[in-house]
């Protein structure tokens, strides 16, 4: 990649290296769960571009980039499937949070529904 002039601030320090069926970085996976915790991460940030919280479940199975995009795509470009929703006051306030304005998005059907 580094040749390709991509992850130039990559290093062994700050990235899981994987090549084929093993991990190259000398020490071994940080966590033992550490691939799930990259795919929350993922999923976590694609959602926040919603544009608001989402006050939701989200379940995938084997997901990705491009399976969040499409989920959270399908979800904006059906009025009828959430709404925005006026929250009396932030559950809890998070130090670093960003003030996101007092709406937030609820999907308009359950897990039963969907």
């Amino acid at each position: 990649m580094w040749s390709a002039g991509y992850a130039l601030g990559a290093s062994f320090e700050n990235t899981l290296v994987i090549s084929e069926d093993r991990v190259l970085n000398p020490e071994g996976l940080r966590f033992a769960d550490e691939f799930v915790r990259h795919k929350v991460l993922d999923a976590v940030g694609d959602l926040a571009l919603a544009g608001q919280p989402l006050l939701a479940a989200y379940r995938t199975v084997r997901g990705g980039h491009k399976l969040n995009h499409a989920v959270l795509s399908a979800l904006m470009a059906d009025p009828s499937a959430w709404r925005l929703v006026e929250a009396a006051e932030p559950a809890r306030r998070m130090r670093g949070y960003a003030d996101m304005g007092a709406g937030m998005m609820l999907p308009a059907y359950g897990p039963e529904v969907s």
